[in-house]
């Protein structure tokens, strides 16, 4: 799902159900403060607290996933946005792939979405939370380097590898730096996915995230 979608869907649920926060906490063995959280969008579920709400609540499962199947409808149309099964890494493996071995594997309905979007899978744990291991991230082409609107998140590829990174300004303006918004993980004390000053030059292909669609949690 769309970042925060799951949040907003939960919290209909239990509000079109006039269920309150007290009940779910009750019911779910969560604390009142961390459902309340969820409810408002400002942290998203684990996988373990949403196993036990969905435990609690049945309904809450297909209310969430009637939703998700809609998102993700997969239609013939050729104004759709097709869905690639090209992994692009977001960890410390990156990917090679045989461009023979690419296909499209379905169409993503998106209005307003730029003509030449397309959707690609994400394997990894570098971009977490933003991105996370099978994630499907839209993005569009960027065709210029020198348009880069730094901070925001870019499928990038460059030598052999295809990834997907947050984009940052380097001090060497012929440079770029890659950064990994998991700066949890850690080796020792440092950081598990560092981050990489490459040359502009050796990008060559670039496209914006412009959609994060979630893998359901269940």
């Amino acid at each position: 799902m769309v970042i925060g979608k799951l949040n907003r869907k939960i919290d209909a649920f239990f509000t079109e159900h006039g269920i309150s926060s007290y009940k779910v906490s009750k019911e779910s063995g969560l604390s009142e403060p961390t459902i309340n959280r969820y409810r408002k969008g400002e942290s998203n579920p684990t996988d373990k607290n949403l196993s036990k709400l969905l435990k609690a609540f049945p309904d809450l499962e297909n209310y969430i996933l009637n939703d998700y199947e809609r998102e993700l409808k997969i239609t013939n149309q050729t104004n759709q946005i097709p869905m690639y099964n090209l992994p692009a890494a977001a960890g410390e493996v990156e990917v090679y792939s045989n461009p023979e071995d690419v296909k499209i594997i379905g169409y993503l309905n998106i209005p307003g979405a730029h003509k030449e979007s397309i959707a690609i899978p994400a394997y990894g744990h570098s971009m977490y939370p933003t991105i996370a291991n099978g994630d499907w991230a839209v993005s569009r082409p960027i065709s210029d380097p020198t348009e880069i609107v730094w901070g925001e998140v870019y499928y990038i590829e460059w030598s052999d590898y295809k990834m997907y990174k947050r984009l940052l300004a380097s001090d060497n303006l012929d440079e770029v730096i890659l950064w990994s918004d998991n700066q949890l993980d850690k080796i020792g004390d440092r950081p598990k996915y560092a981050a990489l000053s490459i040359k502009k030059e050796k990008i060559r292909k670039l496209r914006l995230v412009t959609e994060i669609l979630k893998k359901p949690n269940y």
